[in-house]
């Protein structure tokens, strides 16, 4: 059966956010920004594929458009003993988050988050209690892993309860990972979140996330790159 820790929060994806800038940014200082690649990971939990998180990209007349799509299940037995779903559309311009539309399913309890651009801030709605708030234009939210900018940030926007919640980023420093069967260089990045949500992930050297290893709920999730 699922362990005592396993609470109705914690598996969205951990971020930080503060002030926005080109999408993707190398390590290597002074790299120029790139188109970002889409992204297709498994879910792993004690070794078990559990889910899997997708980011896809495409450039439109206003801007970078980014689609976001995590679906965990846990079963026991064959029965669904957990699941999370979330979906989200945003709109990126000039390295800024200026819209964004996510619906959440927590195990059964649904919310939706909505985020646009207002002058210098960006006015959140929803959550699970509906709440309204303005944040900084620059801000990203919870399921940006996919932009090596979150690692310059400070808050971000938790999107299932639409508040904002500081987190602090360090690098630690350079590796070599498999990925693919394959042995690449990475940057290694460790992320502490003020609501709990801690751990690592890493970029290649054109700023791509290729892996993630998140402690969320009390429990060890890693993010296995597969496309």
């Amino acid at each position: 059966m699922c362990r005592s820790g396993w609470s109705r929060r914690g598996f969205t994806s951990a971020c930080v956010a503060g002030a926005g800038i080109a999408w993707l940014v190398s390590p290597n200082a002074g790299a120029a920004s790139v188109m970002p690649l889409d992204r297709s990971f498994a879910i792993l939990r004690d070794g078990d594929d559990i889910g899997r998180h997708d980011v896809r990209f495409s450039i439109t007349a206003n801007g970078l458009e980014v689609s976001t799509d995590i679906d965990i299940a846990v079963k026991v037995a064959f029965i669904t003993a957990f699941r999370f779903e979330q979906h989200a559309r945003e709109q990126w311009h000039d390295g800024l988050l200026v819209r964004s539309s996510v619906t959440t399913n927590d195990n059964g309890t649904k919310s939706e988050t909505m985020l646009n651009a207002s002058g210098d801030d960006l006015s959140v709605q929803g959550g699970v209690d509906n709440r309204v708030l303005r944040v900084p234009l620059g801000t990203m939210t919870d399921i940006a892993f996919w932009n090596l900018a979150i690692v310059r940030q400070r808050a971000l926007v938790d999107l299932q309860r639409a508040e904002l919640t500081g987190l602090a980023a360090r690098h630690s420093g350079a590796e070599e990972i498999e990925v693919g069967g394959a042995r690449i260089a990475a940057e290694r990045y460790t992320v502490d979140a003020e609501s709990g949500r801690n751990g690592d992930i890493w970029f290649d050297a054109a700023g791509n996330w290729v892996k993630g290893v998140m402690i969320t709920r009390g429990e060890k999730l890693e993010y296995r790159l597969l496309a």
